[in-house]
């Protein structure tokens, strides 16, 4: 069936077909271009330029943002020069840029199913995570940096409590159970002052005095016994069974003096209150310097004190400021639901991309760009059709030439033995007609 065509009027002029519209040249097609869209495809439906445009400003502001939150981060915590800061926070807005770009510009001319959709946004929510928590950290940094105080003072005391007790001073040993709990745990502190060697040392003077002043006091006690026996003997006196109680130096009288001489001779009370009197004077001298080793023990063992104890001053790191931060969400309910509303507006806003385009639905450009991408996969299609022609036909060509070649080749094989055999013949036609010379006796005929 013949299509009929339609006349146009006389005298009126066919209008021609409408082209789409193009608009504007100006920071609307750059941000539009910042997120994949195609001006040409666009241009068919101006309506959409609007979406387009705020799509690109909601990805360009989730890379701000980033940039934002990652100077915070490394100014605080970094020890940089300001122009690297600038640099690694514009590096981190990029990489988020491209990753929200790339997320809106993989969905145009598509509505994905659930499961891309899914991981979109949990990839968007990661993200999201990672720019909130610098910014949360910023805005909450006095009441964070109190925490800190507090925590890094708590932890001063209990560390302190813990190696004074490890380390007591004056030094005293302690039970093998508390020795094992504090090597355990580290707390042990070793010094070079010794106060177990000079309490070692005081000790054994002690004891030796004491031994000694025990042995001279027994001496001394059976020597006043033996003189006032020898008094009541001589005189007279009656003691119990030990005197007779006759008056006069008789035989008793002079054998408890021979006694009280031998215990003097033997027991040599002079050497040994000298002796005791040394040792009493050693062991002064050794209480002194117990007592100069015990406070070097004492200095040495709070400096190490000192040193192994946190710093109440001093930069404060990010794990302690999450650390702080998650304490004051445990300790007030208006703290944590303000981190927690404002962490979930920053992710909302970083999910803000690919949530508009996932909520928007296809779009008269998706449906456009859909239709440009089927298209170019037909020409696609016929492009790899005339290339697989061509392909077969320059085989064809191939073989035709090979195919000509060779019989080339075989001809001039045919034609070369030909010639040789016929050079055979000839040469042997010679050689006969020489012999038949040589034979008739005519050599000269058979060489013409």
């Amino acid at each position: 069936m013949t299509a009929v065509q339609p006349t146009a009027a006389v005298g009126v002029e066919r209008e021609p077909p409408r082209r789409p519209a193009h608009g504007p040249k100006g920071p609307g097609v750059w941000l539009r271009s910042l997120i994949g869209v195609d001006e040409s495809v666009l241009s068919m439906a101006p309506l959409d330029r609007g979406r387009y445009t705020a799509m690109a400003l909601i990805v360009v502001n989730a890379g701000i943002l980033a940039a934002v939150s990652m100077f915070i981060l490394v100014q605080r915590f970094g020890d940089a020069p300001l122009v690297v800061e600038l640099l690694a926070a514009l590096f981190w807005g990029w990489i988020i840029f491209s990753v929200d770009r790339w997320l809106i510009a993989s969905a145009h001319g598509t509505q994905s199913n659930g499961g891309v959709f899914l991981a979109r946004v949990l990839l968007a929510i990661v993200l999201g995570f990672v720019v909130a928590e610098p910014l949360l950290i910023a805005m909450f940094e006095p009441a964070i940096h109190r925490q800190v105080a507090e925590d890094r003072r708590v932890e001063r005391a209990a560390k302190l409590s813990a190696l004074t007790s490890c380390n007591p001073v004056p030094y005293r040993e302690l039970p093998s159970k508390d020795v094992q709990s504090c090597q355990d745990r580290r707390l042990l502190i070793t010094v070079s002052a010794n106060p177990v060697a000079a309490a070692a040392t005081v000790t054994s003077l002690d004891k030796q005095v004491s031994t000694l002043s025990k042995a001279i006091d027994k001496d001394m006690a059976a020597l006043r016994r033996l003189e006032r026996l020898g008094h009541a003997e001589c005189g007279g006196e009656r003691v119990g069974n030990e005197t007779t109680g006759i008056l006069g130096e008789g035989p008793n009288c002079r054998q408890i003096r021979n006694e009280r001489a031998e215990l003097l001779r033997t027991s040599k009370l002079t050497e040994r209150r000298a002796q005791l009197a040394e040792l009493q004077t050693k062991t002064k001298d050794a209480v002194e310097a117990m007592g100069v080793v015990n406070a070097e023990y004492a200095t040495q063992i709070a400096r190490e004190i000192d040193k192994q104890l946190p710093r109440p001053e001093g930069k404060i790191g990010i794990l302690e400021e999450d650390k702080a931060l998650l304490a004051l969400q445990g300790q007030s309910l208006m703290v944590l639901l303000f981190v927690w509303l404002l962490r979930i507006a920053l992710i909302t806003l970083d999910c803000m991309p690919i949530l508009t385009k996932r909520l928007a639905g296809l779009s008269t450009y998706d449906r456009q760009v859909a239709d440009h991408a089927a298209a170019d996969m037909e020409t696609h299609e016929v492009f790899l059709k005339h290339a697989k022609a061509q392909n077969i036909q320059g085989r064809v060509d191939a073989l035709r030439l090979l195919d000509e070649h060779e019989r080339d080749r075989r001809l001039r094989r045919e034609r070369s033995e030909a010639e040789a055999r016929n050079n055979q013949d000839e040469h042997l036609k010679q050689q006969i007609r020489d012999l038949a010379a040589r034979l008739k006796g005519n050599p000269d005929l058979a060489r013409d």
